[in-house]
């Protein structure tokens, strides 16, 4: 989350606080009667942490906190149903403002698989040096081909997950395992020539292609899928950022990233990064220590326990 959606968060309270009040004024008033006693002070935490939650949280858990918020079906997320019991009921207000701001887990809450996370740590950390090793223009090439000719049945990444090999039988093999059977050579003459179900492609290439997609599967790994899915979008394909005129307002432009950025801060610092920006780009519940208080997060609390 940008600072930018606090202060429209922010804006939006105003706006809903200030409606409220004109309506109390423009209310007439009674002509008989005992004057209406005072809001209590949670009423007004509820009215705030309404309009909180429908602009940082409704989006993926829905406007009845149901898990099934708009975004989340756009984005293929599953998000906790707040109605469950032990989310609320089980944790204090303390407890989840610290998970909402730092990310600590609740007691309700299971563990993501924590081998898996750092197995996924370690590939982006260790594939961040290559970045300023390989020969980008021809990648670049080699991919634009690959997913015109390979990856219908071999996938975007090489892996036997494209939509035409799912029917195949049997399923096309996964090409880091294949490619190590064979020379650079040896992969341009199954290219061209096919092998097995795999059928020949000596009509798809233009001169120089081929080289550019050998390239291109000998660069595939668990490392570059990852950096490729979660992190390509800011740093750039190659590390060095996405070009300007590529970036909608008010974003920047990412820092440049690679070798060097491992020298300087140092592999451990550089793996902190990496697991921190994996679990917050990956679309796991986000941190909002940058965008929201914990009084604003208090008032949402509020709101959802009411």
């Amino acid at each position: 989350m940008r600072s930018g959606g606090w202060k429209n968060g922010a804006v939006r309270v105003a706006v809903a606080t200030g409606a409220l009040l004109l309506m109390a004024a423009c209310r007439p008033a009674p002509h008989r009667g005992p004057a209406a006693p005072a809001r209590p002070v949670a009423d007004w935490s509820v009215a705030r942490g309404a309009v909180l939650y429908a602009s940082y949280c409704g989006g993926c858990h829905g406007p009845s906190g149901r898990g099934d918020g708009p975004v989340a079906g756009v984005i293929d997320l599953r998000p906790s149903d707040l109605r469950a019991p032990g989310l609320l009921d089980r944790n204090s207000d303390d407890e989840i403002i610290a998970r909402l701001l730092r990310g600590e887990p609740l007691r309700s809450t299971p563990r993501r698989n924590a081998v898996a996370e750092d197995l996924e740590a370690d590939a982006i950390t260790a594939y961040l040096p290559t970045l300023s090793r390989s020969d980008w223009e021809l990648l670049r090439v080699g991919r634009f081909v690959f997913e015109g000719a390979c990856a219908p049945c071999h996938g975007a990444y090489g892996q036997g997950e494209g939509v035409l090999g799912a029917v195949n039988e049997p399923p096309p093999p996964s090409l880091m395992v294949a490619r190590e059977r064979y020379t650079d050579r040896g992969l341009e003459a199954v290219a061209v020539d096919g092998v097995g179900t795999m059928p020949p492609l000596s009509d798809t290439f233009e001169p120089g292609e081929l080289r550019a997609v050998v390239a291109y599967v000998r660069h595939l790994s668990k490392g570059y899928r990852l950096y490729d899915t979660y992190c390509a979008a800011c740093h750039g394909d190659d590390g060095r950022g996405v070009h300007p005129e590529d970036l909608l307002p008010p974003a920047t432009p990412a820092p440049v990233i690679g070798a060097e950025t491992v020298r300087r801060l140092g592999p451990a610092a550089t793996r902190r990064q990496v697991l921190h920006m994996l679990r917050r780009e990956s679309g796991r519940m986000p941190h909002f220590q940058d965008t929201l208080s914990a009084e604003q997060l208090r008032d949402i609390l509020t709101y959802l326990r009411h």
